[in-house]
């Protein structure tokens, strides 16, 4: 990429200056050098400018996937100001450089600001799903959960952080965490009881579905918003009929995109069609969140059917080739029927 860094970090600091996406996109995969330029500019900012463009990069890094700032994001972990702190580690999201890990488990401990705390429990929460579900060496998941487990059950510590630590414990394998998720959830404070919902559902444990299904009924909007995410992630089918009815007279919209995003997740039939209904709703914003849905869906019905030809032996189009057989039509084998009719059939239900 060719870009004149020096240009772009006079303008953003000029904050007569909007911090446009233009300026941002020449911020993408900093080299070493850059970055140079980068932090040494980066003193002239006044302290709101730093937070505004701390957050806009964050922001960039969500919607759009091809930029990477994680040389800036790393680099402000180090930052004085705690806001900017946590949005470095908000940026790090996806970033699974195991040598973060340490730093966010100094965060946890030690950081004097309660809200960067709590995002480092959230990132050391996602090293240990990670580690669960060998996405990085399993070794890790003992030293994050371990971490995790002794702040949750420190008194001492706010809840905030608390709650964020449950979450994060939510993936892991300990025969304990069971036990103080199901606690957690009659706890007097409404968040530790959301928290207790989301930790349900990162457990893929579908011992929980009968705890989540009431509490879709609950009068707490947050509490709603939880179970359906959660009863999505463990792709439950009893939940599907239930959701389906909210959708006639839920009004909190974060809650309704939730329970689209659970149909997407769980599949069958019913879900299908109240997602191609609410893909026709004059609300733009559900019309697309149901879109996104359908997508989830159907993507999740063509891995299950690659999944079933792999088992069967099936070869893909692109491993035959143009095979004659192919041409002269095509034999399905009776297993395979069989399978597929099974499927259809619970689908039907």
């Amino acid at each position: 990429m060719i870009r004149d860094l020096k240009k772009v970090l006079h303008a953003l600091g000029d904050e007569d200056r909007p911090i446009s996406h233009q300026l941002l996109r020449n911020l993408s995969e900093l080299s070493p050098a850059e970055l140079t330029q980068f932090r040494e500019a980066w003193p002239r900012y006044s302290a709101a400018r730093r937070r505004a463009l701390m957050q806009a990069l964050v922001t960039m890094a969500e919607e759009h996937s091809q930029f990477n700032y994680n040389a800036i994001f790393a680099w402000a972990l180090d930052d004085a100001d705690a806001r900017v702190r946590v949005l470095a580690i908000e940026g790090l999201w996806e970033d699974q450089n195991v040598a973060h890990l340490p730093r966010f488990l100094h965060f946890l401990v030690h950081d004097e600001d309660v809200d960067v705390r709590a995002a480092a429990a959230l990132a050391v929460g996602r090293y240990l799903y990670w580690a669960e579900t060998h996405e990085i060496p399993e070794r890790y998941a003992a030293q994050a959960a371990e971490a995790l487990w002794d702040v949750y059950h420190d008194p001492r510590e706010h809840v905030h952080v608390r709650r964020r630590a449950l979450e994060g414990l939510g993936s892991s394998s300990h025969p304990g965490v069971a036990r103080i998720i199901e606690s957690a959830q009659y706890d007097e404070d409404p968040f530790m009881r959301s928290s207790a919902l989301y930790a349900m559902g990162r457990s893929a444990d579908v011992r929980w579905i009968p705890h989540l299904l009431p509490h879709l009924e609950s009068e707490t909007p947050a509490l709603r918003m939880e179970a359906a995410r959660a009863l999505g992630e463990l792709e439950a089918k009893a939940a599907v009929n239930p959701m389906i009815r909210m959708l006639d007279d839920e009004t909190d919209m974060e809650v309704r995109f939730a329970i689209l995003e659970a149909l997407g997740q769980i599949g069958g039939e019913k879900a299908k069609q109240a997602l191609e209904l609410a893909a026709e709703s004059e609300d733009e914003a559900e019309a697309e969140a149901a879109e996104l849905a359908l997508e989830q869906l159907y993507a999740g019905i063509n891995n299950l059917y690659e999944l079933i030809d792999e088992v069967l032996g099936f070869e893909s189009d692109e491993e035959v080739g143009e095979m004659d057989a192919w041409d002269d039509g095509f034999y399905e084998d009776p297993l395979e029927a069989e399978l597929r009719q099974l499927l259809d059939d619970e689908d039907a239900f």
